[in-house]
């Protein structure tokens, strides 16, 4: 009975390993066996909005969509394939002991506040009883966020020709649109993220910009992250501030991203915050001084934007943590 017991435990895990890597659509074929060596457990889905993209829109940006329809089928066919919806408070459970999960297993995080989480998003979940996860940055909450990436998104659409700082990007081709807009966005990401407004000002001269326009029409209310926080499949998590790059400042200004944003969630949630993700969270905005100041803070998860599954290799990451944009194509 040992040997049947133990052929069977090696095929179950086997199973569950295999069931992950092949429903985890961003993943190639080598990807899928890699994971399956070293013991894929499940995925941490990384959302932003929840809405209908626009065709004609530069899909850097549409990749941060995924359309209610979409969200709908992807949970519906993990139902169907068995998986288990957890919460992040299952996921610590999980990878703070030996305890492997019976079957394989989805988490689904959103990031920055966006409106469209509380009227499209949410409605979803409700209907599936599937718990969630909104890593709200408070100066989107605050209206107080500069949508960059909207901004220059709209000036390049609109224009067929754009003149940044001295500098002429052609627009007439959607290929050129794209391209300046690469462009653009990596200048941005180089800045003093502290003079963020100066900077873009600046760099925008030539334009009369409402750098806030977006933000006032995109991002929930105080009243409702209130609201959802008390929903019981809605966990509030961490995303600092400003939604700024963190290893562009020092640790004073790192620490008072982190600490003012928690804070914040906190005095209006009347919840602690036991979760966190960092804004963009690439390896281009964050590393090991990064890891060392966020286990400053203890919190039981904290999420990076890239890194595939959780796996029984990876799962000990606890303050940089893997997760998966979840693409609409």
């Amino acid at each position: 009975m040992g040997i049947i017991r133990k052929i069977k435990q090696k095929a179950e895990s086997f199973y569950r390993q295999r069931i992950v890597c092949e429903q985890y659509p961003m993943l190639t074929p080598i990807s899928r066996k890699k994971l399956q060596a070293e013991g894929a457990m499940g995925v941490v889905y990384m959302l932003h909005h929840i809405k209908e993209k626009n065709p004609q829109g530069i899909p850097t940006n549409e990749d941060l969509k995924v359309s209610p329809s979409f969200l709908d089928k992807i949970i519906s066919k993990y139902e169907k394939q068995g998986f288990d919806f957890i919460s992040l408070d299952e996921l610590s459970e999980i990878i703070s002991s030996d305890k492997k999960p019976e079957r394989p297993f989805i988490c689904f995080t959103i990031d920055d506040g966006y409106l469209d989480n509380y009227t499209q998003a949410l409605p979803i979940f409700e209907r599936h009883q599937v718990p969630f996860v909104i890593f709200a940055a408070t100066d989107f909450i605050d209206h107080k966020a500069i949508l960059w990436w909207d901004v220059i998104e709209e000036l390049i659409l609109k224009n067929d020709s754009i003149i940044i700082g001295g500098m002429h990007y052609p627009c007439h081709t959607f290929q050129e649109k794209w391209d300046a807009f690469r462009i653009l966005r990596e200048r941005i990401l180089r800045f003093d993220q502290t003079k963020l407004e100066e900077e873009l000002r600046k760099m925008f001269s030539h334009y009369d910009i409402d750098w806030y326009a977006p933000i006032r029409h995109q991002a929930m209310s105080w009243e409702q992250i209130k609201s959802i926080s008390q929903h019981p499949l809605c966990t509030i998590g961490g995303h600092t501030v400003s939604h700024l790059a963190l290893n562009k400042l020092d640790d004073n200004e790192f620490h008072r991203e982190i600490a003012d944003g928690i804070a914040k969630l906190q005095e209006v949630t009347e919840q602690t915050i036991y979760h966190f993700a960092y804004p963009y969270g690439s390896p281009n905005e964050i590393g090991e001084r990064e890891y060392k100041l966020i286990s400053e803070y203890h919190f039981k998860t904290v999420f990076s934007s890239y890194g595939g599954c959780i796996s029984e290799n990876n799962k000990h990451l606890t303050t940089h943590l893997p997760r998966v944009y979840l693409h609409e194509r």
